[in-house]
C-alpha cells in the first residue's frame, strides 16, 4: 500500500472542475487562473486522490487536432479529462453543458472511493442538491468560484467557499486579456462563449486562457 507523505494529512480529497463555468466567471472579472496551481492550492496539503476536468472540444474539423493536443497536455499534468463536442451557436460561440456528467461522476466516484472532501470548482446552482446529498453522506463539500458569480443556494449549502479572485498570488496568472469580452450575453452562466476563450495553446502552460 502506498504511504501518504508526512507533509499530508489523512483527509482524502477529490476535485471536480467545471472548466467553462469557471472560465466564464473569471473572465467577467478580468482574471485567469493556472489550473495546475489551482489544483494544488485546493488540495491544501491533503491527500489528493484525483482531479476531474470537464472541457468541450470544437465541432469544426480544423480545430480538432489542436483540441487533441491540448487535452493530451492536460492529461500529462495529471488531470482526468471528460470532454465532448460543444455546440456551435450562430453567433460563433460554443455551448456545452457538463452538469449531468459531472454530477454522476461525483456520486459514482465517492461511492466507490473513501473520500472525506469533495471540491467542486463551479458556481452553478444546479449542483446544490448534489452538495446536500454528499453532506448527508458525511462528506465535506467545498466550492470554488467567483464571489459575484456563484449561486447563493450553492454557496449556502457548501461547507466551505473559496473565492477564486482572492486565493493568492501563487495561483494567479497576471497576463490579462488584451480586451475584455464585449456584450456578454451569458449572464445565466450557460457556458456559451467564444471558442478562442476555451483552450490554451498546445505548447503553453495550463492556465485558463484569456
Amino acid at each position: 500500500m502506498q504511504s501518504i507523505p508526512d507533509t499530508l494529512t489523512n483527509e482524502r480529497v477529490v476535485v471536480f472542475i467545471d472548466y467553462h463555468n469557471t472560465l466564464h466567471a473569471l473572465r467577467r472579472v478580468g482574471q485567469q487562473i493556472d489550473l495546475v496551481a489551482l489544483r494544488d492550492y485546493l488540495a491544501e496539503g491533503r491527500h489528493l486522490i484525483e482531479t476531474f476536468l470537464y472541457i468541450a472540444t470544437h465541432p469544426l474539423p480544423e480545430r480538432q487536432m489542436a483540441d487533441r493536443e491540448t487535452l493530451n497536455h492536460l492529461q500529462r499534468h495529471g488531470f482526468l479529462i471528460r470532454s465532448k463536442m460543444g455546440q456551435l451557436l450562430p453567433n460563433g460561440r460554443l455551448k456545452c453543458d457538463f452538469d449531468l456528467e459531472m454530477a454522476l461522476d461525483v456520486q459514482e466516484f465517492t461511492s466507490r472511493v473513501h473520500t472525506h472532501i469533495v471540491v467542486l470548482v463551479t458556481g452553478d446552482g444546479d449542483f446544490t442538491p448534489l452538495v446536500e446529498r454528499l453532506r448527508r453522506q458525511g462528506i465535506r463539500v467545498e466550492v470554488a468560484s467567483v464571489s459575484g458569480s456563484i449561486a447563493a443556494s450553492l454557496r449556502a449549502m457548501a461547507n466551505g467557499f473559496v473565492d477564486l479572485t482572492r486565493i493568492g498570488q501563487e495561483v494567479e496568472n497576471l497576463l490579462m486579456p488584451i480586451a475584455p469580452p464585449q456584450n456578454d450575453e451569458t449572464d445565466d452562466m450557460d457556458e456559451a462563449m467564444a471558442y478562442d476563450d476555451l483552450l490554451p495553446e498546445p505548447d503553453a502552460a495550463v492556465p485558463l486562457p484569456a
